[in-house]
């Protein structure tokens, strides 16, 4: 099955760029939103829900169970984190900026280190 397309966190210049992107998005959320930003801090490990929710049956830490995989991706999809951030142009909204870089920055870290998304059947691309 081929990988999805979209934000590269295979090959090392996509994981450095992505890791990149993540510390930007946690200084820039710490700067806006203070280092001790509940709003941060909780968006920054807020996707990571998804592995909760699957761990019990999750046959090991490389192969989430089918039920958790839709959420994992969804979760752990730029796209969210870009919504949150339009919508806070939108309305100028600080809180949910924060919660965008949060976000964002999660998910940056995450693909540096080389978790992206999962495919159907719960493991790594």
């Amino acid at each position: 099955m081929a990988e999805p397309s979209g934000w590269t966190y295979r090959a090392p210049a996509g994981r450095t760029l992505s890791g990149l992107v993540g510390v930007a998005a946690l200084v820039a959320g710490a700067r806006l939103g203070k280092e001790h930003s509940r709003v941060l801090w909780t968006t920054a490990v807020l996707p990571d829900v998804a592995l909760l929710y699957g761990i019990e049956a999750a046959p090991g830490f490389e192969r989430l169970p089918g039920y958790a995989v839709r959420p994992y991706n969804v979760l752990h999809s730029p796209a969210v984190p870009a919504a949150l951030l339009t919508l806070a142009a939108l309305t100028r909204s600080r809180r949910i900026a924060i919660a965008g870089l949060g976000w964002l920055g999660h998910i940056g870290v995450d693909r540096a280190f080389g978790y992206g998304p999962r495919r159907p059947d719960g493991t790594r691309y």
